[in-house]
């Protein structure tokens, strides 16, 4: 393979996982803040003090960010990929290892997480109501990646 082959291979890699993570993101991003209520939630008193506001135009340009966060879960990603697409069941592998690393235990204490049940104040019920969000979104995400990988060369 030459450089420019890997480079083409590398590049299509790193698209595909930032394409499918910021439309996820994004999707199910929305489908969560309105089927929760995550403006009149982020505003409780309980929360206040650990999230932003809804109206924050940090949170409003988080989607955006999802440009930034894509490439580098895909990098992190990339040098493992052929494990997920040779596998039959190679997205399974994949969302396993989003939900290990990026959900149950990140290094951060995000809700949901060990790290924030165990430093964070955040009450216990924000911490059951955030997961289904994240963990569906990382499954279709894992699924609409192999998948597409899989039909691809590289």
């Amino acid at each position: 393979m030459t450089p420019t082959t890997n480079l083409k291979y590398i590049l299509g890699w790193i698209g595909r996982v930032t394409l499918v993570h910021f439309i996820t993101y994004i999707v199910f991003g929305i489908i969560f803040f309105n089927l929760l209520g995550y403006a009149t939630i982020y505003a409780s008193s309980e929360l206040a003090a650990y999230m932003r506001s809804t109206t924050d135009p940090l949170v409003m340009a988080g989607p955006l960010f999802q440009l930034i966060r894509g490439p580098i879960i895909a990098l992190a990603l990339y040098p493992f990929r052929k494990i997920f697409t040779d596998t039959k069941q190679g997205w399974a592998l994949l969302w396993g290892l989003l939900l290990a690393l990026m959900i149950i235990a990140p290094a951060g204490a995000a809700p949901g997480s060990i790290e924030g049940l165990i430093y964070t104040k955040v009450p216990l019920w924000f911490h059951v109501i955030s997961l289904p969000e994240v963990v569906l979104q990382t499954l279709v995400l894992s699924w609409l990646v192999i998948t597409w990988q899989k039909h691809t060369k590289g």
